[in-house]
C-alpha cells in the first residue's frame, strides 16, 4: 500500500488549522482596554498566524456583524495613526510660514526655505486663508 492509496476523501491533508481566540483577534485588532490597535502583521506575528489567516478572520468577523472598524479609527486617532517609520516632521511655525510668503509668495520657494513638503505650505498657506481655493 502506498502513501497515495492510504489518503481517504475524509481525512485531511497538511497543517492543521492553528487554534486561536476570535476574541483575543478583536480585542488587539479594535485597540479594547485603552491598547493602541495593531496592523495585521503585527497581529499575524503576535497570534502566531499567517497575514492572510488574519485577514480571513477579519472577513469572516466583519461579515458576522462582531468587528467594529468605527472603534478601531477612533482608537487608532486617540493613539496616533499606525506609524510607518521615518523621524517626525519638521515643524511649520505660522509666524515663519506668513514672514516667508510676505517676502517670496510662491509655495515651492517657501517650501524650499523653510525645508518642508509643498503639500504642507499648500494646506497651512489655505487654512490660514493666504492662498485661494482653485
Amino acid at each position: 500500500m502506498t502513501l497515495f492509496d492510504a489518503h481517504t476523501p475524509s481525512t485531511r491533508r497538511g497543517r492543521p488549522p492553528a487554534a486561536f481566540n476570535p476574541l483575543e483577534l478583536l480585542a488587539w485588532w479594535e485597540g479594547r482596554g485603552g491598547r493602541r490597535p495593531l496592523s495585521q502583521g503585527e497581529l499575524a506575528r503576535k497570534l502566531g498566524l499567517s497575514a492572510s489567516t488574519i485577514r480571513k478572520h477579519l472577513r469572516a468577523l466583519r461579515a458576522a456583524g462582531k468587528l467594529d472598524d468605527q472603534a478601531r479609527a477612533r482608537n487608532l486617532a486617540a493613539r496616533s495613526a499606525l506609524r510607518r517609520g521615518g523621524r517626525p516632521p519638521r515643524p511649520l511655525k505660522d509666524i515663519d510660514l506668513i514672514a516667508t510668503w510676505a517676502k517670496v509668495p510662491t509655495v515651492t520657494a517657501v517650501a524650499r526655505t523653510l525645508h518642508v513638503s509643498r503639500t504642507r505650505v499648500e494646506t497651512r498657506l489655505r487654512e490660514l486663508g493666504l492662498l485661494s481655493e482653485k
